[in-house]
């Protein structure tokens, strides 16, 4: 015999103003039951309750539970429905433990259903805008008994809800008396869905999650620290934090670029905007930072340096060989590394790199020494005092005339013309001095160059002034002469195991290179046999200055 349950108590049938009339009333068909599952198993005592879609919890009061049921099914997992008496939409909801099933349908669909299955609940959480007047709003689900306060910011947690299915979130204020603002939301299973729901600020998340508490931070992009009492490894000190949800706000910023950073143990967004594009962000993502690992060029009388990245905070220091540890940098867009001595005095170089997540990248040290592409401020042609010539004229600032397109290389190159006086110890040169410094270039890998002419050429690296010549203590060391092509250009490889020779081109088991390495002023390119050279794109690795 068929067990029917009247589940709508009076009070509830006076409140719906006729929604649904009882079994066997005027113009109604009872339904011949439901059966209400759980992993393929009968949900016993499933609590069962039928709403209007958009209907809001009766009462302003905190509600975990998803529903107060109105009637529970038998233990079979089975109950009765009695039929509407119209064709509105309903929610029907049925809650076993910590599995539901919700659902909205019209009441004929409703006359037709046999079984549901219910799945896990998941959880929403958030935050919203607090309306002015009060000091919390109320958040439920329409359709549902659940309602939950919110916090004075705005962050609220609704415990348990449905899954597959979407829902309509309601948001009302303090008083309960109208709600501000709705926003659907679909979980999963035991999943757990976060919403911003603010107006403003910035959310930073990580791999879908909000980051609670990050440090954030804003600086112009060519900032760089002041002072070397400042040194830190961390990425930026904090100007602000996020707060629990991983929601910031930031002051408006002035027209220009910006580079606007957010860490958090390990992890870390950091790019260069404007600050329009600034204004419109609305989420920032943080993912893992990378490691990186680099040297430059000291000066001969420099004990050390410091390296930064402009736009950042961090500031390490180098030790005697130049080498430098950044034990975590932000991954995904290009840093721009800037050097200074112990006064807080900018180097002349500047390195560009993007690090990559999850590494630590070693960043070899090399340059593009020259490419005749732009100025010359440094480069010289020199002779003997044997009757020899070379142009361009060494005796005027004349260097750039040697400076020429070539089609094969697509570039400018350099073109040096020479005679040779009659003499063994003839030479000419081309070269350039070092930045006005005394380098140390004791840990060079090699110098390359490409070249061709009529004769030979030969490198060298000098420690050359007018005082040191005097005394006879000049320093040298320079390579073998070197056959050049006259119809091709050549790539040459200079390693400091070919720098043999001393001034005097006679090697007698000294070692040139260990003398002047530490003490580099000069790099030259004599030539000698012929009449004409060419050299172009000199690049040095190993060192960078």
């Amino acid at each position: 015999m068929r067990k029917a349950f009247i589940f709508l108590p009076w009070v509830f049938l006076l409140l719906s103003c006729g929604l649904f009339e009882t079994a066997g009333g005027p113009g109604s068909e009872t339904t011949n039951g439901v059966v209400a599952y759980v992993d393929g198993a009968p949900a016993a005592f499933a609590g069962v309750a039928l709403r209007r879609v958009d209907q809001k919890a009766s009462l302003a009061a905190q509600e975990n539970s998803v529903i107060q049921p109105d009637f529970f099914a038998d233990s079979n997992g089975r109950f009765v429905l009695d039929s509407a008496a119209d064709d509105q939409k309903f929610r029907m909801t049925v809650v076993s433990g910590g599995s539901a099933f919700s659902r909205t349908f019209s009441a004929k669909e409703l006359s037709k259903l046999d079984t549901i299955e219910l799945t896990a609940t998941g959880s929403v959480s958030g935050a919203v805008d607090i309306p002015k007047g009060s000091e919390y709003a109320w958040v439920g689900v329409y359709g549902m008994d659940v309602l939950v306060k919110t916090d004075a910011e705005g962050n609220f947690s609704v415990p348990s809800v449905p899954s597959g299915d979407t829902l309509k979130l309601y948001f009302a204020e303090e008083s309960y008396d109208s709600v501000f603002d709705s926003h659907k939301v679909e979980v999963e299973p035991y999943g757990m869905q976060t919403l911003n729901l603010r107006t403003e600020g910035i959310v930073a998340v990580s791999k879908g999650k909000a980051v609670p508490f990050a440090t954030v931070a804003v600086r112009k992009v060519d900032q760089m620290v002041e002072d070397s009492a400042l040194k830190t490894s961390s990425i930026v000190v904090s100007e602000t934090r996020a707060d629990s949800n991983g929601r910031f706000v930031l002051d408006s910023l002035k027209s220009g670029d910006y580079r606007l950073t957010v860490v958090d143990n390990g992890i870390a967004y950091s790019k260069v905007l404007s600050a329009k594009e600034i204004s419109k962000l609305d989420t920032v993502e943080l993912s893992a930072t990378g490691s990186l690992v680099g040297r430059v060029t000291l000066s001969s009388d420099m004990p050390y340096a410091y390296v930064g990245v402009r736009g950042l905070d961090v500031l390490v220091k180098t030790d005697y060989n130049g080498s430098y540890v950044f034990p975590s940098l932000p991954v995904g867009d290009s840093v721009e590394l800037y050097f200074v001595n112990k006064k807080m005095e900018k180097l002349p170089v500047e390195v560009n790199t993007v690090v990559d997540e999850n590494t630590a990248d070693f960043h070899a040290p090399s340059m593009t020494f020259e490419s005749f592409e732009d100025s010359f401020d440094y480069w010289y042609t020199a002779t003997d005092s044997l009757g020899s010539f070379i142009s361009p004229n060494p005796t005027k600032d004349d260097f750039e005339k040697g400076v020429e397109y070539d089609s094969t290389r697509k570039s400018n190159v350099f073109h040096g013309q020479y005679w040779l006086g009659n003499s063994s110890y003839a030479w000419v040169l081309t070269g350039s001095t070092l930045r006005d410094k005394t380098w140390n270039l004791s840990l060079l890998d090699s110098i390359v160059f490409y070249a061709k002419g009529d004769g030979q050429i030969r490198v060298a690296v000098e420690n050359w002034d007018k005082v040191s010549e005097e005394l006879g203590m000049n320093l040298k060391a320079a390579s073998g002469w070197l056959d050049l092509d006259s119809t091709k250009w050549q790539r040459y490889v200079i390693e400091p195991s070919d720098l043999i020779m001393n001034a005097l081109d006679n090697a007698d088991g000294l070692k040139p290179w260990t003398y002047v390495r530490g003490w580099v002023k000069q790099l030259n390119f004599f030539a000698q046999g012929g009449s004409n050279f060419y050299i172009d794109d000199i690049k040095l690795y190993g060192v960078l200055f």
